[in-house]
């Protein structure tokens, strides 16, 4: 009781902070609001975190037992992006060391900095170094368009079935691994998988980690599927590496349609025999198995929910505006013609560069990444604002991309503000405004890989439907979504129609 009463306090009453007066969002404002499930994002950014922006573009809330600030200023989240010695990444497992989340990824690239980070990054880039087949994408992806067909009935819960076909593509393109998540709608793994990320994005036991030091009921039940995952893991490394270790090396025809788990090996194995250099051409200190194995997990986390959570915002924007829709499914059908059984080879997937604007548009309208957060080894000066050393300061992706100054007409959905072409007066020209896949040398680097199956699944989504939303609907008016986290729309139900 008496540490119950002590967590309370601080949260309730913080302590003051040297920052030159920086706006407080207060505790409870932060609980209000996140804890809303259903609320569209846009709302809780408004309500939230707006009124406090005023003109100096940073607030501070108190979060994992310290100060965090967030940032909306482009200005200011240059420097967060390119001064990476001073703007290092989170460790969250040290904020929060008995908390569930951190740990599914744990120690892999996305917690680590300098030499550290560039031998991470050495071993794992060259798997995402290359080109993408569309070859690669089809089985997966022509299931998904067959099983929304046969549900077509009735209005799809689009977010749903994008897990499903995401899981599947990753464990395709990952390690070769059939999960069979659409074939199987009761898939013990596809359930296990989900209860991780719920576990990982639960608000309350983020706010307050210190809970997992007490799991019980479903809580523990999702500790078990955190070990059953890695055992899972473990086993396809134990299964693959001998044989990549006995084996010469691939050719140039091997390695572009070779899953990730080969090339990952491949590099791991070149830095245990020393002959691995990072981008400063020092040697790479070998991963260690752990490792190996969180940044594997990091590459299911990293492309699972995100890439389910665009796709349904790409239909759901699509539904809203039908006459974009109808001008993308031109776009489509003038490259791959009008049938149901087409697929985009190599060369037609570049001629699709449209459907990249309207994934980036919708990002910007949607982040799904609400936050991208580093911590400061030092001082740093912030307009008026001077943040202390081992502060966590955060790029509030919502109040940029949605910032006028940035993006006149913020509201709209125009996907034209991406193209090359300046002429639009609704282009954004401001660096580093658009973050929604980061920016700077540690931005996603499964950036590419996202932007090609995108391309794949959006194109045959267009080739093989017309979709509405239902009568009723609440995302006619808002968008239902996680509050926090990463932002999913809850309840999106969408009517598809089948065109051949």
């Amino acid at each position: 009781m008496v540490y119950l009463v002590y967590r309370i306090s601080v949260l309730l009453i913080p302590p003051p902070s040297n920052d030159g007066g920086v706006p407080h969002i207060p505790v409870y404002k932060t609980l209000h609001w996140m804890t809303k499930r259903g609320i569209g994002r846009y709302e809780v950014s408004q309500n939230l975190d707006k009124p406090f922006f005023q003109e100096g573009g940073v607030v501070k809330a108190w979060m994992f037992g310290g100060w965090a600030y967030k940032i909306s200023k482009a200005e200011y989240a240059r420097k967060l992006f390119m001064q990476t010695e001073t703007y290092q990444k989170v460790d969250i497992r040290r904020l929060m060391p008995h908390a569930l989340g951190p740990r599914v990824t744990g120690d892999s690239l996305t917690f680590e900095n300098g030499d550290s980070y560039r031998g991470h990054r050495a071993i794992a880039s060259p798997a995402f170094r290359r080109a993408w087949p569309t070859d690669l994408f089809r089985k997966p992806l022509l299931e998904l368009i067959q099983v929304m067909r046969r549900e077509s009935s009735k209005p799809l819960d689009v977010l749903l079935w994008f897990r499903r076909g995401t899981l599947d593509v990753l464990g395709h393109i990952i390690m070769s691994y059939d999960f069979g998540a659409l074939r199987d709608p009761d898939s013990k793994q596809r359930a296990m998988y989900d209860s991780l990320l719920d576990a990982m994005l639960n608000p309350i036991y983020n706010m307050f980690p210190w809970l997992d030091l007490f799991a019980f009921g479903n809580r523990a039940k999702q500790w078990g599927h955190l070990y059953t995952f890695q055992a899972f893991i473990d086993g396809i490394i134990d299964s693959r590496i001998k044989e990549i270790e006995l084996r010469p090396p691939l050719t140039e025809d091997e390695r572009s349609h070779a899953d990730l788990l080969t090339l990952l090996l491949e590099s791991y194995h070149l830095s245990k025999s020393g002959k691995l250099i990072d981008e400063r051409g020092k040697q790479v200190t070998p991963l260690t198995r752990e490792q190996l194995r969180s940044n594997i997990s990091l590459f299911y986390v990293a492309g699972y929910d995100t890439t389910a959570n665009s796709l349904s915002y790409v239909m759901l924007e699509l539904a809203r505006n039908l006459d974009i829709q109808k001008k993308a499914r031109s776009i489509v059908i003038d490259v791959l013609g009008d049938s149901k059984d087409a697929y985009p080879t190599d060369e037609q997937i570049k001629e699709l560069g449209y459907l990249d604007l309207l994934v980036k548009e919708t990002l910007r309208r949607n982040s799904i990444l609400a936050e991208i957060r580093r911590r400061l080894s030092e001082p740093v000066q912030l307009g008026p604002y001077t943040l202390p050393k081992g502060a966590v300061v955060s790029v509030d992706t919502w109040a940029m991309h949605y910032d006028p100054a940035y993006f006149p007409d913020p509201k709209s959905f125009v996907p034209e503000r991406f193209a090359e072409d300046r002429s639009s007066a609704l282009k954004s020209t401001v660096p580093f405004s658009f973050s929604a896949f980061s920016n700077g040398s540690r931005q996603c680097m499964g950036m590419r890989f996202s932007l090609v199956e995108q391309r794949i699944a959006i194109a045959l989504l267009l080739l093989n439907f017309e979709w509405t939303l239902p009568a009723g609907s609440p995302f006619l008016k808002t968008t239902p979504a996680a509050p926090a986290g990463l932002i999913s729309p809850i309840g999106l139900m969408v009517d598809v129609k089948p065109r051949h």
